[in-house]
């Protein structure tokens, strides 16, 4: 997958809010720093919170004996995240089909929430895509019923 695009005005004012974590310092480097790959946790804690939020958490759909792993990720870093800075992290559904299941994001510090930050500043912008597999044998499966019409529900116009 390409690197992200920067998201477009529309949908950034379309994302969801779905928590404002503070960074751990075990997600930090020796600088102090956010370690790249700690944000994919953020972004697994995102998705989650977010379709907990559609009112049918993810662990329903595990108990139906399907899952939704990560087909592909695409990241784009714009600042560094300081150890105990609280995040704001956002989502949106771009795509949800039968089998696929794609997510934007956007993680940001926002004014106020870090010592003599006087703008919100982004970190990092992401997508992930899903395929929906049957968890025995992790074969491609439609979305059970319930699950792509609350999903389908939130995708958010482009």
């Amino acid at each position: 997958m390409a690197k992200p695009k920067r998201l477009c005005p529309d949908l950034v004012s379309e994302m969801t809010t779905v928590a404002t974590p503070r960074v751990l310092f075990a997600d930090t480097d020796k600088m102090g720093i956010v370690y790249h790959a700690s944000y994919l946790r953020y972004l697994e804690m995102a998705r989650v919170e977010f379709i907990r939020q559609t009112g049918s958490p993810y662990t329903e759909l595990e108990a139906l004996g399907f899952g939704l792993p990560v087909s592909e990720l695409a990241l784009h870093y714009h600042a560094p995240g300081e150890y105990d800075d609280r995040m704001t992290l956002r989502v949106a559904l771009s795509l949800v089909s039968p089998v696929r299941v794609h997510f934007d994001y956007r993680v940001q510090v926002l004014a106020g929430d870090r010592r003599g930050l006087e703008r919100d500043i982004d970190l990092l912008s992401a997508q992930t895509r899903h395929a929906c597999v049957r968890a025995r044998d992790g074969r491609p499966q439609p979305l059970p019923d319930q699950f792509y019409a609350l999903l389908s529900s939130r995708v958010t116009s482009r």
